[in-house]
């Protein structure tokens, strides 16, 4: 059934923030945006929840075979970063604490493997904290596969495998294939490797306009000859560009990367993934969004955005690697183990918006 879209209407503004985010990024892999689940809302994670448990149920069926049982239980994750490894401490966590409870026959059929295309995981931290947390990874049975490149996702078993007759979708697992070991089976693929620019970012944003020479727009250099203008994009990883206030930078329509002319809107923000700041490259992070954010809201109400620019404060990078461990990396110095996993989980209360909700998080935990 095909969604009706509303009616268009036009909004009169002071000030626009655009803070779209950012789409997990597939590469174009066949399959991938079809059958992954991907870690990016809510909406993902229930998806998550119910094929983990769909792949509990499948395989605890009389019918079902030992073949099947390891296939479903076969838990792949591509992108060895934070959030892959974090998610996949959690699973594990989740499967030995919760559902070997329920499920106690199926645990010895469980199998997780990190999938990454580079060389070691976790590269943004140290080698020490990159060692350490794929020693904990081993001795928990996790297996990590560096240096491995996914070609194909797609439904159903491999063509090896030997499937029932009457297997139904809810019962099949897919097909993950990899360049270094050919097709795998599994019974889910969480897909978590780096970001792609939002198409609201890509193409709406790539629309060339003509700029009003007057309060609301700084012209920087000459604007003879120059009628359309641009949001001026990253080159990189395509991101809107912004000067040290947040503002949105427009470039000539049809200029190459090397530009002397450009307006700064004065009203017009961008931040978080969606957006880069000029002669600056930080990492796009919740830590820096959140910042950026913080910073312009008081500016705003203070309204002294001219006083000073926005700088970014590393407070460090942390991520949980299963039974109450964790590493941390900052310029206090690095911390693995249990001490860091209590850190982990202070950062995660304080920065939670409300008393209710951190009251409610230490309770579920």
């Amino acid at each position: 059934m095909q969604q009706r879209k509303g009616k268009m209407f036009e909004m009169g503004w002071d000030k626009i923030c655009i803070t779209v985010g950012c789409y997990s990024q597939t590469f174009g892999t066949p399959g991938v945006k079809e059958n992954a689940y991907f870690l990016k809302d809510v909406g993902d994670a229930r998806r998550i929840r119910n094929r983990l448990l769909a792949c509990f149920e499948t395989a605890s069926l009389p019918t079902t075979s030992v073949e099947m049982k390891k296939a479903l239980l076969h838990f792949a994750v591509v992108g060895g970063g934070p959030t892959g490894i974090e998610w996949s401490a959690e699973l594990h966590d989740l499967i030995t604490e919760d559902m070997a409870r329920i499920y106690p026959d199926l645990v010895q059929y469980t199998k997780i493997t990190v999938y990454d295309v580079a060389d070691k995981v976790l590269s943004m931290f140290d080698e020490k904290l990159t060692e350490y947390a794929t020693k904990t990874f081993q001795r928990e049975r996790i297996e990590i596969l560096t240096s491995h490149h996914v070609q194909e996702l797609r439904k159903g078993s491999p063509e090896k495998m030997k499937q029932d007759e009457d297997i139904h979708d809810e019962r099949s697992c897919y097909t993950l294939k990899i360049k270094e070991q050919g097709e795998v089976a599994v019974g889910m693929c969480v897909w978590s490797t780096g970001l792609m620019m939002n198409p609201f970012v890509q193409k709406t944003l790539a629309e060339s306009v003509k700029l009003p020479v007057d309060s609301s727009t700084m012209i920087e250099g000459s604007k003879e000859g120059h009628e359309r203008w641009t949001i001026k994009k990253h080159p990189k990883n395509g991101g809107v560009v912004t000067d040290d206030r947040l503002r949105t930078i427009m470039v000539p329509e049809g200029a190459g990367d090397e530009v002397n002319d450009k307006a700064v809107l004065k009203d017009v923000f961008a931040l978080g993934d969606c957006a880069v700041m000029e002669n600056a490259m930080y990492p796009a992070t919740a830590q820096v969004a959140n910042q950026k954010a913080v910073w312009l809201a008081k500016r705003l109400n203070k309204q002294d955005l001219d006083k000073n620019g926005f700088s970014y404060k590393d407070l460090g990078v942390m991520a949980y690697i299963g039974n109450w461990n964790a590493i941390l990396q900052s310029s206090g110095g690095d911390v693995s183990g249990r001490i860091a996993w209590f850190i982990w989980r202070g950062a995660y209360l304080a920065k939670s918006v409300s008393w209710r909700n951190r009251i409610l998080i230490a309770t579920y935990w």
